[in-house]
């Protein structure tokens, strides 16, 4: 920009040119000095100002579990020297302001128990305290802080296992996964215990299963609950499996005490795969093979089979016809 303005006059001597650059860098030198002096004496004076200021809280009652949402930071106005607000601005590091609830009044809503709130215009000398002596504290922002509470109990919750297997084609589980303890004593929020109906191990990949296994796993942690243990034990036994073929009669429900209907065929063949521990509890006669009589419409001719009462302890099972015929006749 210099040599621009320098070129619009070429028969200025050297010399003159010269003095022109001392003269604008002199400028230049003295301008920067008054801005820095301006602005020393600009800080010197006091501002009012608004800024942010991290919240914690503590010493909740005894009874009673802090639930939902509540600021994490207070809006200050403050009147202080520019110098403090420019650290402030630049830094920004301040320690937290502790609400003491405890230490507080807790105005109760109606006959509501779960919710309070607490005026914070009521407690600026408190909060003006945990300030640092150079901020003078003019007003505070929200003006009330809501808080919600829950019960804190105690109760025994079932735990189940949360991992991912395949079981080598040849085995099948003996007695599934076992956890011992199976319950954990579980302590939080009522809000959250009255609703939860399961703790649940860790995600785990167990991979293929080709032999019995034993070991202690974690319980998966929830926020705001708190359990008497960390881990359990877990343990399953793999066994081999046998193939069980059985003849089910089939039934007929909802028929009425005027009406006759056989079935064609009059049974079902019911295939399961067994574990050879359970291999002697398997009986036929538990297992139900049913067509419902008012699946009847005009034009029906097959009716659906399905089968009830099948045992846990089967692993799989497969059944043929899965539709008959039948024949219906007034008693």
């Amino acid at each position: 920009m210099e040599n621009g303005f320098l070129q619009k006059w070429p028969r200025v001597p050297e010399g003159q040119k010269l003095q022109i650059r001392k003269r604008i860098l002199m400028f230049s030198v003295f301008l920067v000095i008054s801005f820095f002096i301006w602005f020393l004496n600009a800080l010197s004076n006091n501002y009012t100002s608004v800024i942010e200021y991290p919240l914690t809280y503590t010493d909740f009652p005894e009874d009673r579990v802090f639930v939902g949402e509540a600021p994490e930071h207070l809006e200050l106005r403050i009147n202080a020297h520019g110098y403090a607000i420019l650290r402030y601005r630049t830094f920004r590091k301040p320690v937290p302001i502790s609400f003491n609830a405890s230490a507080y009044t807790l105005n109760i809503p109606g006959q509501d128990s779960s919710r309070a709130y607490i005026l914070t215009r009521y407690h600026k000398e408190q909060v003006s305290r945990q300030l640092p002596a150079e901020l003078q504290l003019l007003e505070i922002k929200p003006d009330t802080l809501h808080f919600q509470f829950a019960r804190r109990i105690t109760r025994m919750v079932k735990i189940l296992p949360n991992f991912r297997y395949q079981v080598d084609q040849q085995f099948t589980l003996k007695d599934g996964i076992i956890l011992e303890p199976d319950s954990v004593e579980v302590t939080g929020p009522d809000i959250i215990l009255d609703t939860l109906s399961y703790v649940y191990t860790e995600r785990s990949d167990l991979g293929q299963l080709s032999r019995n296994f034993s070991d202690k796993v974690k319980l998966k942690r929830a926020s705001d609950l708190e359990y008497n243990r960390s881990k359990v034990n877990c343990s399953f036994e793999l066994e081999r499996f046998t193939e069980v073929q059985l003849s089910i009669p089939i039934d007929v429900l909802n028929l009425p005490d005027s009406i006759a209907l056989q079935t064609f065929p009059s049974s079902t063949k019911l295939t399961c795969n067994v574990g050879l521990s359970k291999y002697d509890r398997v009986d036929g006669s538990l297992i139900r093979a049913v067509v419902d009589y008012t699946d009847i419409r005009e034009g029906t001719k097959l009716l659906d089979v399905n089968i009830q009462n099948i045992p846990v302890y089967l692993i799989s099972y497969e059944y043929y016809p899965k539709t008959v015929e039948y024949l219906k006749s007034r008693r």
